[in-house]
């Protein structure tokens, strides 16, 4: 097999961000609101790296990167039972790791030079239905996510895959008494190909991300801890010890098909400052992975129901 040079060990497309925001309010999916309900919430995620994650071998050390996502989203409910949900990050990223080995990626990598770079990434929408209320909420979802910039794709520091998907998933969850609440999330996500070449096309983005929420209310249900389980699988891609399977001039453009998987541990607080006005903040910590970075991420949202 042919080694690919080393400089392109170094490049990962990481999705640990963006896999936090997904689960930030996991434990609240199963259960939709009332008629009528309009709720807006702006999220903020810090993703900090230091390091390349490999399949095999040793890691990439002094490759990492600083993420901060702020994400708008908005939640009405037009009958009973459903839900329709939209929402946009904004990213800014900015390479940490070492800029003597990273730039510049023959590739792109145009935000591997150390700056601070912003755009916004990909929009999704979605609707999702409450089945079941007891013995156990239940509600399938159903969305797609689109992008909406032309971001960087290639390098260390990028803003994502840069393609579009359909996302199926399935939450449930139970309360046992009045405050102790458990929730399960899993999306399977049908992603586009990443068709930078025909070589690159041939390797599969489908993933599947899930979440397990437990947590108990306190003060009168205004003060919720929680402790959460963060994962991220995809199926097919391609592993970093697989260079040299691919061309050389395709093989520049392997973040966006790389294999990754991701497993983050954590936990958070929320509190209903009025009925209306609600915070919340947590931590996702990095607890193993492959082809990716090895982020922890931080969490901080405020949640405002208009109607």
């Amino acid at each position: 097999m042919r080694r690919c040079p080393a400089s392109f060990a170094f490049v990962i497309a990481s999705a640990c961000v963006a896999l936090a925001a997904a689960g930030r309010d996991a434990h609240a999916q199963a259960w939709v609101d009332e008629k009528g309900t309009l709720e807006f919430n702006l999220g903020y995620n810090l993703g900090i790296s230091d390091k390349v994650i490999v399949d095999k071998g040793m890691d990439a050390p002094n490759a990492g990167a600083t993420t901060h996502e702020f994400t708008l989203a908005a939640e009405y409910v037009p009958v009973r039972h459903l839900a329709v949900d939209v929402a946009l990050p904004l990213m800014l990223i900015e390479y940490t790791g070492d800029k003597s080995v990273i730039y510049a990626h023959p590739g792109g990598g145009k935000y591997d030079d150390g700056k601070l770079h912003t755009t916004l990434t990909d929009l999704r929408a979605g609707v999702r239905y409450q089945l079941l209320e007891d013995p156990l909420a239940l509600s399938p979802h159903v969305a797609v996510s689109i992008p909406v910039a032309n971001y960087e794709t290639v390098g260390n520091a990028v803003a994502g895959r840069h393609l579009k998907a359909l996302h199926l998933g399935l939450s449930a969850g139970h309360v046992f008494g009045e405050a102790t609440y458990v929730h399960a999330l899993y999306e399977f996500s049908i992603v586009e190909k990443y068709d930078r070449t025909m070589e690159t096309a041939v390797f599969g983005q489908n993933r599947s991300d899930f979440t397990v929420t437990v947590g108990h209310k306190l003060l009168d249900q205004r003060l919720d801890l929680h402790v959460d389980v963060n994962g991220r699988v995809t199926h097919g891609g391609m592993n970093f010890s697989q260079f040299g399977m691919l061309p050389a001039p395709d093989e520049l453009y392997h973040d966006g098909i790389l294999a990754e998987s991701i497993l983050l541990v954590g936990g958070g607080v929320g509190f209903q400052i009025t009925n209306a006005l609600g915070i919340n903040a947590g931590a996702r910590l990095f607890v193993t992975g492959a082809n990716t970075q090895n982020a922890n991420v931080y969490v901080f949202g405020i949640t405002w129901t208009a109607l």
